[in-house]
């Protein structure tokens, strides 16, 4: 299989971020942001633990979804 995808080629750089990876694959939605950025560092910050990461990860994608449904909503009515 190839999955070419999934690489980047990140040599220039001295450092890679979460940002640096959102942008690097073109995430630029902020619910998918957020649960990317909550499931890279979970339970790294101090302040969350590693469950309540994930947890408000899912609330970000569960609110994509949401908006998904609305737009599609928005459409078909016009």
């Amino acid at each position: 299989m190839n999955h070419e995808h999934y690489f980047k080629d990140v040599s220039s750089l001295k450092h890679i971020d979460v940002y640096r990876v959102l942008d690097l694959f073109g995430v630029s939605n902020p619910c998918v942001q957020h649960a990317v950025k909550k499931l890279l560092c979970s339970g790294q910050r101090g302040v969350k633990d590693e469950r309540r990461d994930v947890e408000e990860a899912v609330s970000s994608l569960v609110r994509y979804l949401e908006m998904q449904t609305e737009d599609e909503n928005a459409k078909a009515k016009q």
